[in-house]
């Protein structure tokens, strides 16, 4: 009798076990199709027919920084996983002068050209445009957290670049010391990751949220957002005057937040609600 009542309740258990199994297999599925369901990109106008694109980051995990030991250890150790939880929709290419200007109503750029990446302008200056973009389209927009930008720049990859590691072929996707002619370039001329996404490395550093930590600050692997405050926010992907060391995945920069260089620029992030 005793035998019979333990077998009763093991398939009790079980039934419950399988019952919230399926549970989460259904809510993962839910989870899922929603953002399947969501555009891989997007197409928002600024004003006088001036758009900007954004593309569909999926959440995923990636090993962030370089390891100790290697020739870019330093700032960018220790090696790290980080999960992002949640999708967002990232510039294809980085914010252009014309962008700016419709929104700002003003040009600060030290390299003039419409489509060429806006420079010159300060993490201060950047919030200042977020809030008129989001004013002027009704979305809600941000600066890529330091995690996000290396996701994305990374797009599944763990070498020195997205294309690999081998250095000949930087100028295919970069404008750099060696190619750039001391000045930023019109954005997308050069090769986009597997992400579809332009001018990573190279053109104009661009700012992140975060306040810079050296080292990383390792208590929260999903979503890092670094550190409270702090005195400088960080710079990702180098620019037109660095070398190839510089123009890398996991390379880091940073500078106060109201310091305007003529090789800093945005890559603006759309939040999805």
């Amino acid at each position: 009798m005793r035998a019979l009542k333990i077998k009763s309740a093991l398939l009790i258990l079980l039934v419950v076990i399988g019952a919230a199994a399926v549970g989460l297999i259904y809510y993962q599925q839910i989870a899922a199709d929603d953002e399947i369901n969501l555009p891989k990109t997007e197409s928002i106008e600024v004003g006088q027919g001036i758009n900007m694109e954004f593309v569909l980051i999926h959440p995923g995990t990636f090993t962030m920084g370089s390891p100790l030991g290697s020739e870019e250890s330093g700032d960018e150790s220790p090696e790290h996983k980080v999960t992002i939880t949640k999708p967002f929709y990232i510039g294809k290419y980085e914010v252009t002068q014309e962008q700016w200007e419709q929104l700002m109503g003003i040009n600060p750029s030290t390299f003039k050209g419409d489509k060429r990446p806006t420079d010159s302008v300060s993490w201060d200056d950047s919030q200042l445009f977020l809030k008129k973009l989001q004013e002027k389209t009704g979305h809600s927009f941000t600066l890529p957290t330091e995690a996000q930008w290396e996701y994305a720049a990374r797009a599944g990859t763990s070498t020195r670049w997205n294309f690999g590691s081998d250095e000949s072929v930087l100028g295919d996707y970069a404008w750099f010391a060696e190619n750039s002619d001391e000045g930023t370039h019109p954005a997308g001329q050069k090769k986009p990751n597997a992400w579809g996404l332009y001018d990573l490395y190279g053109n104009v550093q661009e700012w992140c949220y975060d306040w810079y930590a050296n080292p990383y600050l390792l208590s929260d692997d999903s979503d890092p957002q670094g550190p409270d405050s702090g005195e400088s926010r960080v710079l990702r992907g180098g620019a037109w005057g660095d070398d190839s060391s510089m123009v890398r995945s996991a390379y880091r920069n940073a500078s106060g937040s109201d310091n305007r260089a003529p090789g800093s620029g945005i890559r603006v992030v759309m939040v999805i609600d």
